[in-house]
Parts: C-alpha cells; sequence; structure tokens
C-alpha cells in the first residue's frame, strides 16, 4: 500500500491517504509523525537542480493549463525535434517534429485546456540539438533501478566510462506496492530529505543532481539514459514532481557541464492535472 504523508515539521502536520476508513488513516499519521520524532529530522530548504532556462528548449507533449494556443505560436518558426522511441526496433530517436497545438475538454477542470503534442507522439519535444544522426545511444533502464532509494547506487558503464548514481537521505518508512495482480511487490519507501549523487570512475568526488525535501506519493524516477547531444559522455531525463497530481521532468546534458560538474540541467518541463 502506498501512503500519502507529507508533512513537514514546519509547514506541513497534516497527511492524506488513500483510504476510506479514517481511523486507520489517522493511526498511520500518527505513526510516521512519531517515526520523524524519535529520530530528530529536521527538515531542509534545498530543492535543486536550481534550473536557469539556457539555449535548449525541452517540452513534454501535454496539457498546459492558463495558458492559450497563441502563447506557443513561436514553437512553429522554430526548429523542434520530436525524442521518441520506434516501436519496432526499440531505439531512441531524434527527428524533425510535426507539432500540433490546441485545446481539448480537462474533465478535472471541467473547462478547455492548451495541449501540445506532435504527430509522431514523441516522448518530449527537444529544441537547441543538432543530432548528427537519427539514433540516439542510449541504455536501458528497467523497472528495478529507475527508483535510486536511499541507500542504493546502480553503476553504468557507457562509451567505456563508468558511472554511478546514489540516493541518500532520511526513510521514514519501508514499504512495499503491488503494481497489479500478478506482479511482485515494488519497493515504495517514504523518504524525506532526499539526494541524488552521480560519480565518475576515475574522477574525484560526486555531484549532487537533484536534492527534495519532501515527496507526496510520487519519488524521482530515472527515465532515460544515453548521449542525447551526441558528445560522447551520459545524459539523463528524471521525473522529479513532488506531488502525484503534478509532473515535472528535468534534462541533464554534459555537454552543458562546467567545471567540476559531469552533467548539467539544461531543460525542464512541469504541468499540473490536479482535480
Amino acid at each position: 500500500m502506498r501512503y500519502i504523508i507529507y508533512l513537514l515539521l514546519l509547514v506541513i502536520s497534516a497527511a492524506a491517504c488513500r483510504k476510506t476508513n479514517t481511523e486507520e488513516q489517522a493511526s498511520d499519521t500518527d505513526s510516521i509523525i512519531s517515526a520523524v520524532q524519535s529520530i530528530n529530522i529536521q527538515p531542509d530548504t534545498l530543492l535543486l537542480p536550481d534550473f536557469s532556462f539556457g539555449n535548449i528548449g525541452f517540452v513534454e507533449p501535454a496539457g498546459y493549463r492558463g495558458t492559450e494556443p497563441e502563447d506557443y505560436a513561436h514553437m512553429f518558426e522554430e526548429e523542434w525535434y520530436d525524442f521518441y522511441r520506434d516501436t519496432v526496433s526499440g531505439e531512441y530517436y531524434l527527428h524533425k517534429a510535426e507539432l500540433e497545438v490546441g485545446k481539448f475538454y480537462d474533465d478535472c477542470l471541467q473547462d478547455s485546456t492548451t495541449y501540445i503534442a506532435s504527430k509522431r507522439g514523441s516522448f518530449f519535444l527537444i529544441k537547441g540539438l543538432q543530432p548528427k544522426e537519427a539514433h540516439i545511444k542510449s541504455l536501458p533502464v528497467n523497472e528495478r533501478n529507475k527508483h535510486i532509494w536511499v541507500g542504493e547506487q546502480y553503476t553504468y558503464t557507457f562509451n567505456g566510462r563508468i558511472y554511478t548514481l546514489r540516493g541518500d537521505g532520511v526513510t521514514v518508512n519501508e514499504d512495499k506496492v503491488y503494481m497489479g495482480d500478478n506482479e511482485e511487490p515494488a519497493r515504495w519507501d517514504e523518504v524525506i530529505n532526499y539526494r541524488l549523487y552521480l560519480s565518475e570512475h576515475g574522477v574525484e568526488g560526486e555531484q549532487l543532481l537533484i536534492a527534495i525535501p519532501s515527496f507526496n506519493d510520487t519519488f524521482v524516477e530515472l527515465l532515460w539514459m544515453g548521449d542525447l547531444d551526441e558528445d560522447g559522455r551520459i545524459d539523463f531525463i528524471f521525473s522529479v514532481g513532488r506531488d502525484y497530481e503534478s509532473r515535472r521532468v528535468e534534462l541533464f546534458l554534459s555537454s552543458q557541464a562546467v567545471e567540476g560538474e559531469i552533467v548539467r540541467c539544461a531543460g525542464e518541463s512541469g504541468y499540473e492535472f490536479d482535480c
């Protein structure tokens, strides 16, 4: 089962849970708060990446509330590419996008919402990269290591370089979640003060990529890794939404890194879909 409990002590002391039994909900909330207090956790305010817009455009096809189609008219005069996965080969590609912008009826909002899409049905729309080859070299991300929990680390070899992603933070509660009737339960912890670090074998130190104080029924998820900017070094796309009714995705590129960094946040896309 998954609990939605996200405090935190300076701001929030209540929690919400997807249960109908309010007595169980109160008991669960009390137990988590007690666990937090028992280990004297102090919430922090560090939130990374601190993204500042650069020359890379990065948009996830979706509905964007509070906007109008004309707000995106400029995109039709720009060179946007579809980043998508071929359903036959399983490989990732960058091809010139055929953009679509319009309106759809948002059931939760009960009003029309502007959407951005591509006729190809791409994962992301990207501007500012000039692909030499349509095919993008990628590494597989399996279900087991798409969430890098506190105390876990995963090592990847890419173009002869060895990289490690490591999760750190405070685990308030260890739990499991059932995604389907025939699936094994997957780990789903309640974590605060989360940190995700990246290191490269042979290079001193670690780079702090992501810092999130708390989650509301979400967690950092590794969506893709490979060489999107075609410089021979690894790049990443992470989902970093803090609430289950919002979405935020970050693009990290090695070609944008400065001294002392392996990658740098080069693009960000986010939207809300709460009811």
